[in-house]
């Protein structure tokens, strides 16, 4: 009998049984990049684990909508557009294209959409609206900004006290009224001439940008949120603070699934810190199956580290050359994928899961034929299902 899936939700801290809003349907939103430049491996880290929960959910036979937000709008896209004397929006065009093309190479197929906030100006606006409305917001001097103590569930998902949060100030202003209080419009141009509002010229805060995609969408509550564990405080409180103020529903999303940081010899790796190595730069020296191999022999949710990629790569090696041995196309079929489901239904274990695709090729090397070719082909299916192709080159 096949197991329930679980998955590990921020907010309980617990693994939890997987049931979505609507039987056999799934939404999911990601957190996408800010375009300033080429992503890195860790960005592929996090949208290669949630590319291949979407491929798992799928086997399931859920519909999945997974939805995905492009940031081109940011003063870091405004400096970096600038250097090139460039204009921000034609800047954000040709790196979100860049972006695209990317995540193809990465074999990330699973999005349904992506979303460029800057074409989501308008629910910008009207959600920062209701939000003063509603008595959640304040202005200062052209800020517009989100009154946290007027929100009784702030600190909840990065399970947070009033006293840790007093400690974690965001955007640092006199003229706030509490130190936790976050930007909901700023009057920085960071386009000349764009946007105009009822509270000024100016541009969005950035943690609107995700509710004004989100709630048109989906509404005021889906089933999936993800993004790595870093973006929880301040960026994912934001959006629950922000959309279920706004809705007056709750909760916003039912499974909070975070990923780990990707670290490059022990440091984390982050383009403020300049230790980067591109999408681009990686696909140069290794395949995308190899990165995505690597990154799915380890748990999602713990950091990892870049130091055994190669080790990934010589174990992916030994694993196709089995499986171009046995796998047979008239041996196809008749094996059960119950263990590897039973891994991934337990909080997406995926090293696990390609454990028993590994084992399963040893035993066929143990077997006759047509048995060592069904072992063989199961473990290529299996492995098919991550977006890891063991047919493929070597």
């Amino acid at each position: 009998m096949r197991s329930s899936l679980v998955l590990f939700d921020t907010m309980s801290a617990r693994k939890e049984i997987f049931r979505p809003l609507r039987p056999r349907a799934v939404t999911m939103f990601v957190c996408g990049p800010t375009v300033q430049s080429r992503i890195h491996l860790g960005h592929a880290r996090t949208y290669i684990f949630y590319d291949a929960l979407a491929r798992y959910l799928r086997h399931l036979g859920y519909d999945v909508t997974f939805l995905m937000n492009i940031t081109d709008i940011d003063e870091t896209i405004t400096k970096a557009a600038r250097k090139e004397n460039a204009d921000p929006l034609v800047f954000s065009r040709r790196m979100t294209s860049l972006f695209l093309e990317d995540l193809g190479r990465l074999k990330v197929t699973s999005v349904t959409r992506f979303e460029p906030v800057s074409k989501h100006i308008g629910e910008m606006v009207a959600q920062v609206q209701s939000l003063l409305e509603k008595g959640y917001a304040y202005k200062a001097d052209g800020w517009v900004y989100f009154d946290t103590s007027r929100f009784g569930r702030w600190g909840r998902l990065s399970h947070q006290s009033k006293r840790d949060l007093s400690l974690r100030p965001l955007e640092l202003s006199p003229m706030k009224k509490n130190l936790t209080d976050f930007g909901l419009w700023r009057p920085e141009e960071l386009i000349v001439g764009r946007w105009r509002s009822p509270f000024g010229l100016g541009s969005p805060g950035w943690h609107i940008q995700d509710t004004a995609v989100t709630l048109p969408t989906f509404g005021p509550q889906y089933d999936i949120h993800g993004g790595a564990y870093e973006l929880i405080y301040p960026h994912h409180e934001a959006e629950i603070a922000q959309a279920e103020s706004i809705t007056g529903v709750r909760p916003l999303v039912r499974y909070w699934v975070h990923t780990g940081l990707l670290n490059m010899e022990g440091n984390k790796m982050s383009k403020s810190l300049g230790n980067v190595v591109t999408v681009d730069e990686a696909l140069k020296a290794y395949s995308a199956d190899e990165l995505r191999f690597h990154f799915l022999s380890n748990r999602h949710r713990e950091e990892t580290d870049l130091r055994g990629l190669g080790a990934a790569q010589r174990r992916l090696s030994e694993m196709r050359r089995a499986a171009r041995r046995f796998a047979r196309s008239e041996s196809r079929g008749g094996r059960s994928l119950e263990q590897f489901e039973r891994a991934l239904n337990d909080d997406f274990d995926s090293p696990r899961a390609i454990g028993w695709a590994a084992e399963t090729l040893r035993a066929a090397a143990k077997e006759d034929e047509p048995k060592s070719g069904k072992l063989a082909w199961a473990a290529v299916k299996a492995m098919s299902i991550l977006g890891v192709d063991l047919l493929g080159e070597s």
